[in-house]
C-alpha cells in the first residue's frame, strides 16, 4: 500500500513514522496546512517537517500555500472551536485525499491521529466521509502513544515545537490568560532605537 500521510508538524510525524516503518508501510508525508498562523508560524511548521524528512529519508509533498485570508473566510461566522475545527479537518484531509488520489496513491491517513489536542472521533469522521467522496481508502489509527517519544525525538533533533494547535483562533486561545512575551522594560528605550 502506497500512502499519503497528511502532516501537520514535524513532532507529530516523529511518532508516527516509526510506526508505519514498524509495519512496512511505503509513506510519503504531506504538508498541507493553510490554517496555520501567522506566516512565520508556517514557515517554522513547514521547516521543522523538511528538515526532519530530510534527515529521516522521509519523502515529502509540500503545498506552500499560506492560506490566512481562505481560511479566515471559511470560519468567520462560527463561533465555537468545534464548528471551525470541523472546518479545517475537513479541509486539509479533503485536500490530502485530492491529491493522493492525483499522485496515484492507494490511501491517505494523518497526523492529526497523533495528538491528544485533537478531536480524534471528529477527524476519523471526517476522513471517512472524505473516503467516500473520493473513493481513496483512509487509514485509521490512534497514534496518542507516541506523542511523549516523538517529543524526545523532536527536542534530540532540534526541531521547532509549536505551542498551539495553528490558527489564530487557538493561538488567542493558547495565550489570553498568560502574559508570555509582553513588554517588560522601562519607559526608556534602548540607545539607538527609532519609533
Amino acid at each position: 500500500m502506497r500512502l499519503l500521510l497528511h502532516t501537520c508538524c514535524a513532532v507529530c510525524l516523529a511518532g508516527v513514522t516509526g510506526k508505519l516503518r514498524e509495519r512496512q508501510i511505503d509513506f510519503t508525508a504531506c504538508f498541507i496546512n493553510p490554517n496555520v498562523h501567522p506566516l512565520l508560524e508556517f514557515r517554522r511548521r513547514l521547516k521543522a517537517t523538511q528538515v526532519f524528512c530530510e534527515r529521516e529519508g522521509v519523502p515529502l509533498e509540500i503545498d506552500a500555500t499560506y492560506g490566512l485570508v481562505d481560511f479566515l473566510r471559511a470560519v468567520v461566522n462560527h463561533e465555537t472551536a468545534p464548528e471551525r475545527c470541523e472546518i479545517c479537518y475537513r479541509d486539509r484531509l479533503g485536500r490530502t485525499a485530492a491529491r493522493a488520489k492525483t499522485l496515484g496513491f492507494d490511501a491517505f491517513s494523518t497526523t492529526l491521529l497523533a495528538s491528544a489536542e485533537q478531536d480524534l472521533d471528529l477527524v476519523r469522521r471526517l476522513a471517512s466521509e472524505v473516503s467516500s467522496e473520493t473513493g481513496l481508502a483512509f487509514m485509521d489509527a490512534d497514534w496518542r502513544d507516541t506523542h511523549d517519544a516523538a517529543k524526545d525525538i523532536a527536542r534530540r533533533m532540534s526541531l521547532y515545537r509549536q505551542q498551539y494547535c495553528g490558527c489564530i483562533y487557538s493561538e488567542y486561545d493558547r495565550y489570553k490568560d498568560t502574559a508570555k512575551h509582553l513588554y517588560r522594560g522601562g519607559t526608556e528605550r534602548p540607545s539607538g532605537s527609532t519609533g
